[in-house]
């Protein structure tokens, strides 16, 4: 009897060892990739807003809008004032096809959609594919009210 309850004892803090260990993996794995709230994006009356790690941000007025795109496999270039937090590149960065531009790329994600605007050119992915596809396909009709 004793011993099974020193064996019930002991089944008891492997479980718990374990279940710590599932834990921190978790935490250390959102804090590694970023997490699904690395960039956030939200929609106004006039304007959206990307807002990303090390709380860099951009509003982009609809009316400033000039041009829209999704582009696939995506060229992020190199930060020149910015950088990559878990998966997510964000702040200023330059590439060859769209010289300087605000980066909210979540690199896990293949799609990117490319706001051109008078002021300055965004790129930013969200949540996941399907969400960035429905995206690039609704902005337009957000930028046509304005």
């Amino acid at each position: 009897m004793a011993d099974t309850r020193q064996d019930d004892r002991q089944r008891q803090k492997h479980l718990m060892l374990l279940v710590g260990i599932a834990f921190l993996v978790a935490i250390g794995w959102q804090i590694l990739s970023g997490g699904r709230s690395a960039i956030s994006f939200h929609t106004g009356e006039d304007s959206f807003t990307l807002t990303g790690p090390e709380s860099t941000s951009a509003t982009v007025l609809y009316r400033n809008i000039t041009g829209i795109k999704e582009v696939s496999d995506f060229d992020a270039g190199t930060a020149t004032d910015g950088g990559t937090s878990g998966s997510v590149n964000y702040g200023t960065w330059e590439n060859g096809s769209l010289g300087s531009y605000q980066s909210f790329v979540d690199t896990g994600i293949q799609d990117v959609i490319v706001v051109t605007t008078d002021d300055g050119i965004y790129a930013f992915n969200y949540e996941d594919e399907e969400t960035t596809e429905e995206l690039a396909r609704a902005l337009p009709d957000f930028a046509a009210q304005e």
